[in-house]
């Protein structure tokens, strides 16, 4: 079952809640029906309180984030450190520490190596064994050019972009919260399902805050699953950081299959972070010693 239940009132927002009275973030028209109106609302409101009242990253072309990590994948398995470091479009880098010792996953565009902790160089792309290798780490890849937008979020709204408002929901266990629900579509993209923490203001009108937990809808047809990302303990960005943000302390991810239980592949505490601070692109490249 799931474990997020409609609390009333889905489908149509509450008769108190006014129009939106700024204009959107994104600068998209105002919607006319009234459940996009209140959706397009809500979602701009998340993006100020991430953005801490300014206007939000507008293009993320980098993101770096250092966690303490379980991790559970068809082909990974880790418990401990982990630091991840992405850069728009195709470069991915992931290092992994066990007991001291690193291990380093390089991809960019079609091209993976591996850096053992005693140095070696192995190159994974073009190798009988690799393309399994390479495959899982495009599909990291896409996680973490995922979880860059869920944290900075303007980069989701634009022009031809709708959220409808979906009503109040309350959630048990990993989802536990009472939410506003806001579902996010936009032509040939992945439909997405946003469940935003809330108040009320005097007026009872819904006042939007952070991502709970955001749903990317997938295709049991082409074998991929639906996964939930959980966002909780919403924090000030470091001091250090050149743009003023709040980002979640806590992540968990499940993957839902039709007809199986979900399974979490990954539950962090995030240490540090920094968005668009200008990752050389030398950090996508493995040194040229001992290489195989």
């Amino acid at each position: 079952p799931t474990p997020l239940e409609a609390r009333g009132g889905a489908g149509q927002p509450p008769a108190g809640n006014p129009p939106p009275g700024n204009p959107p973030v994104a600068g998209a028209p105002k919607p006319s029906n009234p459940n996009q109106a209140l959706g397009q609302q809500l979602f701009d409101q998340c993006v100020r309180y991430v953005a801490r009242g300014g206007q939000g990253v507008t293009r993320t072309n980098d993101f770096q984030i250092g966690l303490t990590a379980e991790l559970d994948l068809d082909t990974t398995r880790h418990r401990g450190p982990m630091r991840l470091w992405w850069k728009a479009p195709d470069k991915y880098r992931q290092e992994m520490t066990t007991r001291g010792q690193s291990t380093t996953k390089i991809l960019n565009n079609e091209f993976m190596w591996i850096i053992h902790p005693n140095g070696r160089v192995q190159r994974m792309h073009g190798t009988p064994d690799g393309a399994s290798a390479v495959r899982q780490l495009k599909d990291d890849r896409e996680r973490m050019a995922d979880l860059a937008q869920f944290i900075t979020l303007r980069s989701l709204a634009g022009p031809t972009v709708r959220f409808d408002f979906a009503g109040e929901k309350t959630g048990s266990g990993s989802y536990r919260g009472k939410w506003v629900k806001i579902t996010r579509t936009a032509p040939g993209a992945t439909r997405m399902h946003f469940w935003l923490a809330y108040d009320k203001n005097a007026r009872g009108a819904y006042v939007a805050k952070y991502p709970g937990i955001i749903r990317v809808e997938g295709d049991a047809r082409k074998g991929i699953p639906t996964e939930d990302f959980i966002l909780k303990q919403w924090v000030d960005s470091p001091a250090s950081q050149r743009s003023s943000f709040r980002y979640p302390r806590e992540i968990e991810a499940f993957s839902i299959n039709p007809g199986r239980p979900s399974v979490r592949f990954l539950r962090a505490t995030v240490n540090t972070i920094s968005i668009n601070a200008g990752i050389p692109d030398a950090r996508f490249k493995p040194p040229a010693a001992r290489r195989r």
